[in-house]
């Protein structure tokens, strides 16, 4: 079976051993994406929602490069640095803009912190190729 592996670019993946995306068959895995903007700099900091809609716009990219849709994906998993209910309200809102006609089983979890300090949520995908 081939095996695709996509790359986003950024520095970590080659320091840390991973890609973007890798596409197994007709499965796609989305590695936890961070909110960067063109230059890899954290991308609206302070603002969770834009975030994680920007999050969700890189995922999207990186289906497309392994030749799925957004409405391939049938799982997400959030990760946030807080639980806060206007937190939630946010992030929950760019997923619904992202999902809303085909959404996946999700799970949004806090954590103690992510990468950068700048960052406030993180978002995984699978995707199946129908």
């Amino acid at each position: 079976m081939t095996v695709l592996r996509i790359s986003s670019g950024a520095p970590w993946e080659n320091k840390v051993g991973y890609r973007r995306a890798v596409r197994v068959g007709n499965h796609v895995f989305v590695a936890g994406t961070v909110a960067v903007d063109e230059s890899g700099q954290p991308f609206a900091p302070g603002d969770v929602g834009a975030q994680a809609a920007r999050a969700l716009q890189i995922i999207e990219a990186a289906l497309h490069q392994a030749g799925a849709q957004i409405d391939h994906v049938v799982r997400t998993r959030i990760f946030t640095t807080d639980m806060h209910p206007d937190t939630q309200a946010a992030v929950g809102a760019a997923h619904l803009a992202m999902f809303k006609d085909h959404p996946p089983a999700s799970t949004m979890l806090a954590v103690s912190a992510l990468a950068h300090p700048a960052f406030l949520v993180e978002i995984e995908a699978d995707a199946v190729i129908l």
